[in-house]
């Protein structure tokens, strides 16, 4: 197995937005990485633009024509709402997809061959647990590259710093986990963060069992990783997802970084329950690390 830390910062990210508070941001999240790794960083806004269904054949010339006029004034929107968050930042393009909003992210990523997404994502309360928006779910789902999920927060506004000062990386000894953990040293050293390598074991382990699967943990954890940045190891035990929601909370995590396993269930792709339940409950932004692509 591959055990080395270095992979490469990415060199195009992609953020949707669709100009709330939330998704302005996720934006000012992704201009900062972008700055971060020198990267592209790609804005898109996604309207499929239809024309209403009612329309008669004298009207619809005259709903074309306000169509493009209303497409001319999106673009330039978003032109102005990007100049005014991330300012004169060098590589910045704006995009303008007509398309429903899950597709065009997906397509537009995988056209433009961006190496992360980043998105905001509204929590909802529901059978008492957080949903995500249906964007954000299908992207997760169907994303063969990494993506970022800043969920909403009372106390989150689009004036809020943006600061990455440590970072907490669950693993579980699988090949997605070292992928994640190459991530998660990337970005530690990007920013000169602390990295917190986590591993939770079940309720049943046997107790004596901590001390060696610390042991383990500092082992699997390749040495050049320490080289590139502040990294310390945890062992927690209990539920693998409350376990890590609970760390980062008490380490003040201002980013997790989580590989997911995708798997078929009959003709559509699903991703764990950890993943899932993390993603939806951290009180940080969580980095999501396919295991596809």
């Amino acid at each position: 197995m591959d055990t080395s830390v270095t992979i490469p910062f990415p060199r195009r990210i992609l953020c949707p937005t669709d100009f709330s508070e939330l998704a302005t941001f996720a934006l000012r999240y992704a201009a900062e990485l972008a700055r971060c790794s020198n990267a592209q960083l790609l804005v898109m806004h996604a309207d499929p633009f239809l024309l209403p269904p009612y329309l008669t054949a004298g009207e619809i010339e005259e709903w074309l024509q306000a169509l493009e006029r209303a497409k001319a004034a999106t673009r330039h929107y978003l032109v102005e709402h990007v100049r005014s968050v991330v300012g004169t930042q060098r590589d910045v393009e704006s995009l303008l997809v007509e398309d429903s909003p899950a597709r065009a992210i997906l397509e537009t990523a995988r056209r433009r061959e961006a190496d992360l997404i980043v998105m905001g994502t509204h929590g909802r309360s529901g059978l008492s647990r957080v949903m995500l928006g249906s964007v954000t779910e299908r992207v997760l789902r169907e994303s063969d590259r990494p993506v970022l999920t800043i969920r909403y927060k009372a106390d989150v506004s689009s004036g809020s710093p943006v600061s990455i000062r440590h970072l907490l990386c669950p693993v579980n000894y699988t090949p997605i986990a070292r992928k994640a953990l190459q991530h998660a040293v990337s970005l530690a050293q990007c920013f000169g963060a602390e990295l917190t390598v986590v591993h939770v074991l079940e309720d049943e382990a046997p107790k004596a069992s901590d001390r060696e699967a610390l042991a383990r943990l500092c082992e699997w954890v390749p040495e050049d990783a320490r080289s590139h940045c502040h990294v310390k190891e945890l062992v927690r035990r209990g539920d693998a997802a409350e376990q890590i929601i609970e760390t980062a909370r008490a380490l003040g995590s201002d980013l997790i970084v989580l590989g997911a396993q995708h798997k078929r269930f009959f003709d559509t792709t699903v991703i764990g329950t950890t993943t899932v339940r993390v993603t939806r409950h951290a009180p940080c932004p969580v980095l999501v690390i396919p295991s596809r692509g």
